[in-house]
């Protein structure tokens, strides 16, 4: 009977176990309710870590219950205890590397299963040399810079065609050293940077080939501590008049001769300035501005010497000017013109901020702080005098007016809401509307009022490119879908399964070239134009 003295017993005896297995099951079921129903999405990421940590705490304390007081025979329980013992080995045993998506949720990767620096290693080995020469002049369809020419996502030169009769024809595909690096396109080049066992190397390839035409490596590792972030340099090549501008994730900015590779200057921007590295290393592209190249080192939090942006000289490496009182965050700086003023556009851990590009006077500022600095996704410029912001779920999304009046620069929140929430992924702009991924879904917000128009998909924190009113997507599991911008419905348009792992880097769409990569391999495609 189940009301008889020896369940009540029996009962009695397993409460822990069975509170030991229950409590991580319905944590389990609020972080999923929490993400897909989006209930108190700024707390989800803090509750996956949470099960995760609560989970390995169940195992133990299952292991101690059945081993010390579970009252089953000394045989058993060893016996029980030692085969879950020799699973968690042989489970352990069997894990090669253990990565997380931008939910939190861990992606196995098994011994059996190639090593990456094996295959990288046996690449390099069996790389042809190209057959031309670096020739970095630069296209109106080209993409020299951090997300194109504007900086903000945008294409010209080449019209895509809206109907993939075929799919996207593949010129090259192969593996890549680590980072989360984007692509710079010019002339017949691609550059972007890698990690390749203790080096950060500039890589230009061949753009129609994939092959290499130069490199340039110096010694310089970043490593997290845990296997979020993961290895390696994180920016965007910037090409400019033949030369090649990098900054790699310890602060070294490079210049190098863009038809060889050849050093022309170098400078560590955190020891320059007095800054100290982010928990996830530096982030933010170098911006060229004029006979400038514009970074943002952050500050040292324990000694602020106020040089938080810096500019550097293109030709010499000389330091032009520092300023900014704020520590660095994730974004790039962006050369944008707000009010009919040309400034550069800075998202740091204090917030948004305009400064002069020539003397860095900060114009003006409008505060945006985030749980550990975390402001990464690109402002957008959605009119004469106004930027959209977002970063981390607590905070979502918001419309600031900018306005200078006679010497007065003033900022006004137009709107702010969960509407559009980007954390990394960098949203884009066209005809009045926001398209960008929010929550693993695309949502169509309109610019003016804030009011969400659509919001579908299953994308993850992938990325976007806009050529007119195309939307062409890379998804955090490594597909390029095509949408269309289209305020009225979700339409997609093609898709095609490019990379089989997590792909976070930013893409390059030059001409009806796409070029993508993430930290394990590149490829580029001819999209069909229309």
């Amino acid at each position: 009977m189940p009301d008889s003295p020896i369940a009540r017993s029996w009962m009695r005896r397993h409460r822990v176990p069975f509170v030991a297995i229950a409590v991580p099951f319905l944590l389990w079921l609020v972080v999923r309710t929490m993400q897909r129903q989006e209930i108190g999405l700024e707390y989800a990421f803090q509750a996956m870590m949470a099960f995760q940590v609560v989970t390995m705490v169940s195992v133990i304390v299952l292991g101690a219950w059945f081993l010390f007081f579970s009252g089953y025979s000394m045989k058993r329980r060893f016996s029980a205890v030692g085969l879950g013992l020799a699973v968690v080995a042989g489970f352990i045993a069997l894990v090669q590397k253990v990565e997380f998506d931008g939910q939190m949720t861990p992606i196995v990767q098994y011994r059996w299963e190639r090593n990456h620096d094996e295959i990288l290693s046996q690449h390099l080995q069996q790389i042809q040399p190209a057959t031309s020469g670096a020739d970095l002049k630069v296209s109106a369809s080209d993409s020299p810079f951090y997300r194109g020419f504007k900086g903000d996502g945008s294409t010209a030169g080449i019209e895509l065609s809206d109907i993939w009769a075929a799919p996207p024809k593949q010129l090259w595909k192969h593996p890549v050293g680590t980072g989360h690096a984007g692509i710079a396109i010019a002339g017949n080049s691609a550059i972007t940077m890698e990690q390749r066992e203790g080096d950060e190397v500039v890589v230009c390839y061949e753009r129609d080939t994939g092959r290499e035409q130069w490199k340039y490596a110096y010694a310089a590792r970043f490593s997290t501590s845990e296997p979020m972030g993961g290895d390696g340099p994180r920016t965007t090549p910037a090409i400019a008049d033949g030369d090649v501008y990098t900054l790699g994730a310890n602060g070294d900015l490079v210049c190098v001769d863009g038809s060889n590779g050849t050093l022309r200057w170098k400078v560590n921007i955190l020891d320059d300035n007095g800054a100290t590295n982010l928990k996830w290393a530096m982030s933010g592209s170098p911006l060229v501005v004029g006979d400038l190249v514009i970074v943002n080192p952050g500050i040292n939090p324990e000694n602020n010497t106020n040089q938080g942006v810096a500019a550097y000289d293109r030709k010499t490496g000389k330091k032009a000017w520092a300023n900014g009182k704020y520590g660095a965050a994730y974004a790039s700086p962006q050369k944008v013109t707000l009010s009919g003023i040309e400034q550069v556009l800075v998202f740091d851990f204090g917030g948004l901020g305009g400064y002069d590009p020539k003397t860095g006077a900060e114009l003006w500022r409008y505060p945006w702080e985030t749980a550990m600095g975390m402001n990464s996704a690109q402002p957008v410029v959605v009119g004469a005098d106004r930027v959209f912001v977002s970063s981390e779920v607590g905070n979502g999304g918001a419309v600031v007016e900018v306005r200078k009046d006679n010497s007065t620069w003033t900022t006004k929140e137009v709107w702010k809401n969960r509407t559009l929430v980007a954390r990394f992924a960098n949203p884009v702009f066209t005809n009045g509307h926001l398209y960008g991924l929010s929550n693993n879904k695309l949502a169509c917000v309109n610019a003016t009022t804030g009011k969400r128009l659509w919001y579908e998909g299953n994308y993850g924190n992938g990325q976007i490119v806009l050529n007119g009113n195309l939307l062409v997507m890379t998804t955090e599991k490594g597909k390029v879908v095509m949408v269309a911008a289209d305020p009225t419905e979700h339409r997609e348009l093609g898709e095609l399964e490019v990379f089989t792992t997590r792909t976070w880097n930013v893409p390059a769409l030059a001409g009806n070239q796409l070029f993508l990569r993430n930290h394990r391999e590149m490829a580029a495609y001819e999209l069909p134009k229309r």
